[in-house]
């Protein structure tokens, strides 16, 4: 606070009365709520006496009417009027004339600050609503960077030349944060309860009123505007109508601004409406968007906006429309489900400029994700003529996307920016904007799983599908064995709404947590009871490479069968991948596939070694990280007339007939590559330098030999070859729900020698079973060096 503002507070202290501040406000509406029988109505309350609730406000009554008012600022300023119930009315007017609403024009303090604030206190004293709403409030500082980069990177003229239009206003920060020379501004909302105070804010702030703006519907009428069940024409024409009311029209082209709701609207209708929050689409946008892509409420948003745009044009041909929106990157990328929709949005708009921030810094979000700002014209691009659609002329648009990545940028940082002094933001703007690297969003870096070789189906070669073993199940399900579980799992038997394997399956599978499921064989026949393949676990999409894992069976969803060396080589590095680069990837990449890396080496530059060298590191990881077991699936479980399955261990290095040893151990190379490994050999004298006896130990190599020397040490002291039985497993899911004895065999998976070691306090073991954990994580770090440094991975 300035000296002029705590001048101020002190003189306020003289009053008596109670300071209500950016500190404690929501606090302040969440004491309003006791007085209400709605929690919004308390917010509605809030927002109505904010401009006049001051050190002088009292409580206006009518005793010839239920409704009172606020009157503050010396008598001059009235609140809207408002109803308290009369049980709570006297409490209220004692609550309001105890308090006041601090403020600071000398240190920008202004009403509006609460204003902008607006969605914290929404989402403080009704968070339902604005979960079914899908509103993420845009900051009121972000508005301001944004509007701030469209003024330095798009157009310093925006405000003279275009109306600019807010179709889901929310909490209004980003139209009321454009403070530019306008000619008009125009904000609606489906909710009459946001409405009520996007008007309230701009009837308090005299800016808006002195640069022009209309909101629409009009609060008398007590109603929203759904922005998606309609045409865009008869959209348009409504705002039309509106506009004629104060002699204007839509003759300027539209700018629209705004955040849509990102809410999927195949969530639950019965709590959506009850919030206000449903959004009817109407056909001609599904058009556009496609059903899929359609229920994605920001998408539905973007074809409607395509739509409004081409009526303007229609009305005004001159216009070209602007669009400057906040997203998600899945469409901008885009993603599969949406590679229609930007086919069709591409023939209308040009993208201009963008940039990306971290959701959970500016929005009120659980997860972290980029949010992409990007600008668009409307440029229709010119289809060909009746004559000339075989002469192979007409190329579609294809928008190339780089945007400034500025995810780094915190809340704080620009929290602390003052906005009134020009200076200051242009040069921590400007500077934000300088030292931000240039992202390119397309698909050119491709998907790790169209590297998978192809595989027999059908007596056909296709690239290997991922496998998955649960489906809905069908009514007549419900209350049935119909799944593959152990008999003793009864809540994934009856709880659980999906279907998994079969009940009398002779294969086994596994879920995320090992319990077992009885499988039948798949249509690619790659279901084995020996112990020659490997099945993984593996997310596409970074934002889940936490979930990736490799188990002894086929897993429930996004499974992938190692059966070979060449499909061991794609998904063991799919899973180092994930793991290595887990917690370390750019927030861009979060809605991006895996892809392969690409090596930087020509042939001469001795690539074959090198990609040996990084396959023995996936390998080796795979090795010391995976979850497989050694269980059994007892007969007649869980009917009578299922077969006895024993599973394997395919990762264990000391049984001569696993995958490992018959596929994988011959790749590990013992030394590593140098640091200038990825460059041409010296030539010397015209001798190539043999670089060989400089190489040190390869860290895959000492990983696997770690974990040879644990199940050595395993085997001799332990197991001696035999199978040990009741050894303290038995609450392990993949030994819970038998009726035998749990056991250990001398190929048990790693898990379950580490958990014998613990249950059993076999603290010898322990020195072994951490050599393989500190050489596991210095080869998952060395697998994220060569992603970074030498594939230039996300560079």
């Amino acid at each position: 606070i300035s000296s002029y503002g705590f001048a101020k507070a002190l003189q306020n202290l003289k009053s008596g009365r109670i300071s209500i501040n950016p500190i404690n406000f929501i606090q302040a509406i969440e004491d309003l709520k006791k007085f209400f029988p709605k929690p919004i109505d308390a917010i509605h309350t809030f927002y109505s006496i904010v401009g006049c609730w001051d050190i002088s406000s009292v409580v206006s009554e009518n005793d010839n009417i239920d409704e009172i008012s606020v009157v503050g600022i010396k008598g001059k300023k009235y609140s809207d009027l408002f109803t308290v119930p009369a049980k709570h009315r006297r409490d209220f007017i004692r609550y309001v004339e105890n308090h006041y609403i601090f403020t600071n024009a000398g240190s920008g303090l202004t009403i509006d600050y609460y204003f902008s604030r607006f969605d914290e206190a929404l989402a403080t004293v009704d968070p339902e609503y604005v979960k079914q709403h899908g509103i993420f409030f845009t900051d009121n500082n972000l508005s301001k960077l944004a509007l701030w980069f469209v003024n330095e990177y798009f157009a310093k003229d925006l405000g003279e030349n275009y109306i600019v239009f807010d179709p889901a206003g929310g909490s209004g920060n980003l139209v009321a944060s454009y403070r530019g020379k306008l000619k008009h501004k125009i904000i609606s909302e489906l909710s009459p309860d946001l409405l009520q105070t996007l008007e309230k804010r701009v009837k308090w702030d005299p800016y808006h009123i002195e640069a022009g703006y209309t909101i629409i519907p009009k609060i008398t009428e007590k109603k929203g505007l759904n922005f998606l069940d309609k045409t865009g024409k008869e959209y348009l024409d409504i705002i039309r109508a509106y506009l004629r009311e104060k002699g204007l029209d839509v003759d300027k082209p539209l700018a629209f601004l705004l955040n849509p709701p990102y809410k999927n609207t195949d969530e639950n209708e019965k709590a959506r409406g009850a919030k206000d929050a449903s959004y009817d689409i109407h056909p001609s946008i599904l058009e556009l968007t496609g059903e899929d892509a359609g229920k994605e409420r920001y998408l539905a948003f973007l074809a409607q906006i395509l739509n409004i745009c081409a009526y303007q044009k229609e009305l005004f041909p001159d216009v070209i429309p602007l669009l400057m929106v906040f997203t998600p990157t899945s469409w901008l990328i885009p993603r599969p489900t949406y590679a229609p929709f930007r086919e069709v949005f591409d023939k209308y708009f040009t993208y201009q400029t963008g940039f990306l921030t971290a959701s959970n810094e500016f929005f009120k979000l659980d997860g972290k994700w980029p949010v992409a700002f990007t600008v668009w014209r409307y440029e229709p691009q010119i289809l060909p003529n009746a004559e000339e659609k075989n002469k192979e002329i007409f190329v579609p648009r294809q928008n190339n996307l780089k945007v400034y990545d500025i995810t780094e940028l915190t809340y704080r940082k620009l929290a602390q920016l003052d906005w009134e002094s020009k200076e200051e933001v242009n040069f921590v703007c400007g500077y934000t904007f300088k030292k931000a690297n240039l992202v390119t969003l397309d698909n050119s870096k491709g998907d790790i799983r169209t590297d998978l070789p192809e595989i027999t189906k059908n007596k056909k070669l296709i690239k290997q599908p991922r496998y998955d073993f649960s489906h809905s199940k069908k009514e007549g399900d419900f209350g049935k064995l119909v799944s593959g579980f152990p008999l003793k799992d009864n809540e994934n038997h009856f709880e659980l709404r999906r279907k998994c394997g079969e009940i009398s399956g002779s294969f086994i599978g596994f879920t995320d947590d090992n319990t077992p499921v009885r499988l039948l064989q798949d249509t690619c026949l790659r279901m084995s009871n020996k112990p020659d393949r490997v099945w993984c676990m593996l997310m596409s999409a970074f934002s889940s490479v936490n979930l990736s894992q490799i188990q002894s069976g086929a897993q429930n969803s996004r499974s992938y069968c190692a059966y070979d060396l060449e499909s061991a080589k794609v998904l063991f590095s799919w899973f180092g991948i994930s793991k290595a680069v887990n917690g370390r990837y750019p927030l861009w990449a979060n809605q991006y596939e895996i892809w392969s890396p690409k090596s930087p080496l020509t042939p001469e530059g001795g690539t074959d070694r090198f990609w040996k060298y990084y396959y023995s590191l996936c390998f080796a990881f795979a090795l010391a990280e995976n979850r497989c077991v050694v269980t059994k699936f007892e007969a007649d479980n869980p009917v009578a007339g299922a077969p006895e399955v024993y599973v394997h261990n395919p990762l264990c290095p000391t049984d001569v007939d696993s995958f490992w040893s018959t596929t994988l151990d011959a790749e590990i190379i013992k030394t590593e590559m140098p640091r200038r490994a990825f460059v041409v050999p010296e030539i010397v004298g015209n001798q190539v330098v043999d670089f060989e006896n400089k190489y040190k130990p390869n860290l895959a190599y000492v990983l696997v030999q770690a974990v040879k020397e644990l199940y050595r040490f395993w085997n001799l002291n332990y197991s001696k070859g035999q199978i040990l039985k009741s050894v303290g497993l038995q609450d392990e899911f993949y030994f819970k729900y038998f009726d035998y004895s749990d056991f250990v065999t001398p190929y048990s998976g790693l898990v379950q020698i580490r958990k014998y070691a613990e249950v059993n306090g076999a603290s010898d073991l322990m020195p072994y079973l951490q050599a393989v954990t500190d050489f596991s994580k210095l080869v998952k770090d060395e697998i994220y060096r060569l992603l970074a440094d030498e594939f230039k991975y996300f560079g």
